[in-house]
């Protein structure tokens, strides 16, 4: 009986020391989030001009969103039409919980914000989901979302490519505007889901990060 209280107590004791790993770990990453700095922009399209670290290797793009890897992580990047136009009409409702993930596997998550490259202040929410061995990131801000599949080795350099994108984005946010009515919006994020899934491995599911009906209720 005692050596399995010791086991049980080992695994414990393993499982808190990786939650505060990883705590540490992304910690040190968002520690500069606030920091100015000057990219220089490599790619362009009708919404958002931005840069992306030269280890990055860009494998689908459209004007909207863009889909990235680098090591053995996946990254897709979105321009939050959504949130933006919320922002210009709904200002007080701009940054709202998505809700759409199950909270039980969330291991690291911050709120924040980054000074972009208009020298702009723009609060964001990073959250990291744990499935096994593999790890669900996801980032919302006013401008952008992105959401990303790794191994954990991999999860200081997606969190940190990520909040070099963004620092960079300059967003045409008059334009997303005006060129997206609430139809399109609907549409839009419809679209965002499917690119979400393409970030998924082959033997990958993901309803295994998404909240079941059973999960979620409504007061």
């Amino acid at each position: 009986m005692k050596k399995i209280i010791a086991f049980l107590l080992c695994i414990l004791l393993c499982g808190c020391a990786s939650k505060i790993d990883i705590q540490n770990r992304l910690d040190e990453v968002f520690a500069e989030d606030g920091s100015a700095r000057f990219f220089r922009k490599n790619n362009y399209s009708s919404y958002i001009d931005y840069y992306v670290p030269s280890d990055t290797y860009e494998t689908k793009v459209d004007t909207l969103s863009s889909n990235y890897e680098f090591s053995n992580a996946r990254i897709v990047m979105n321009v939050n039409v959504s949130g933006i136009i919320s922002a210009k009409y709904y200002p007080e409702k701009v940054f709202l919980d998505e809700g759409v993930f199950d909270s039980s596997r969330l291991v690291y998550e911050k709120t924040s914000e980054y000074l972009n490259s208009n020298e702009e202040y723009n609060p964001y929410r990073y959250q990291v989901y744990e499935y096994e061995d593999r790890y669900l990131v996801y980032f919302l801000s006013r401008d952008l979302v992105f959401y990303g599949y790794c191994d954990g080795y991999d999860l200081d350099g997606i969190s940190s490519k990520i909040l070099t994108i963004a620092k960079s984005a300059d967003v045409k946010r008059d334009d997303v505007v005006a060129n997206f009515s609430s139809k399109d919006v609907i549409d839009y994020e419809k679209k965002q889901v499917n690119l979400f899934e393409t970030i998924m491995p082959v033997n990958g599911n993901i309803n295994d990060f998404l909240l079941t009906p059973e999960d979620s209720s409504v007061e």
